[in-house]
Formats: structure tokens, sequence, C-alpha cells
């Protein structure tokens, strides 16, 4: 009996191959590949980076949440609540945009809507501390006018 020689070729029973396409080879590039790394020497000149950067930029956290900044001190309208109403109404005689509006508005100039608004309202609270404290205010130059 004469030696045969083994086969690449599949016989009748193996299972067919997929056919070839021409356009898969042709979408592959030739030629070197991109590296997925770091660029060599990285680790030698990263610190150097970091410190040419902003140094603030270089402490921030990012675990940290909110960048907004938050304020530390309260705001003037909470302390006028706090004070007692004689001491409110001496701030109200003191202020001096509220002593402008009013010599303003005693000489007839006409205001604006906020300046009318902001009189109204001081004046308002000062003649409220006014009761409160017992004090009269003087209301005949209303009827010498007429």
């Amino acid at each position: 009996m004469t030696r045969r020689k083994k086969s690449r070729k599949p016989g009748p029973l193996a299972p067919t191959q997929k056919p070839r396409d021409s356009d898969s080879a042709n979408n592959t590039p030739q030629g070197k590949r991109k590296g997925k790394g770091h660029k060599p020497g990285l680790r030698h000149s990263q610190a150097h980076v970091k410190v040419t950067e902003n140094p603030e930029k270089a402490t921030d956290d990012p675990r940290k949440g909110s960048r907004r900044k938050v304020t530390l001190i309260s705001s003037p309208v909470n302390q006028t609540s706090e004070l007692s109403p004689a001491d409110e109404l001496k701030l109200l005689e003191q202020d001096e945009q509220l002593q402008l509006l009013l010599e303003r508005f005693e000489q007839g100039d006409e205001l604006s809507t906020t300046e009318q608004a902001y009189l109204d309202k001081k004046s308002e609270r000062y003649e409220q501390l006014a009761e409160q404290l017992g004090i009269e205010l003087d209301d005949d130059w209303d009827e010498e006018e007429f």
C-alpha cells in the first residue's frame, strides 16, 4: 500500500467557510497602529507640567461638592430685627438716604417709584416705632396747609 500524505483540504463532511469580503480587507489600516498607553517619558515630564499650571487648580479636589461660593457674613436685614425699638428709631433718624429723600419730597421734587416706595416704607416703620415708644408725632403741619 502506498502512503498518502495528509491533506489540509476539508473533506465532504466539514462545515462550509464564510466567503471573504474584499471590502473588509480595504478598511484595515496599513502601517503602524497608534499605541494605547501613555507617551514614553511621561512619568518624568508629568511633574514638570503640574508645576507650570495654576497652583490653585492643582490643589482642588475633584471629589468635593459644589464650587459655588458660600457667604459667611449674615445679611444686615437680620440685624435690624434684633435691635430694640429705640435703637432702630435712632438708625432711621440717622439714615442719610432717607433724610435726602425727605428733603426732596418737602421741596416738591418728584421721586421715582423706587425712591417713593423706600420713603413710604421707612416713614411707616418710623411711625410704628414712635407709637411703640410713646413718642407723639407732629400732625399739625397737615392742618396748617389748608
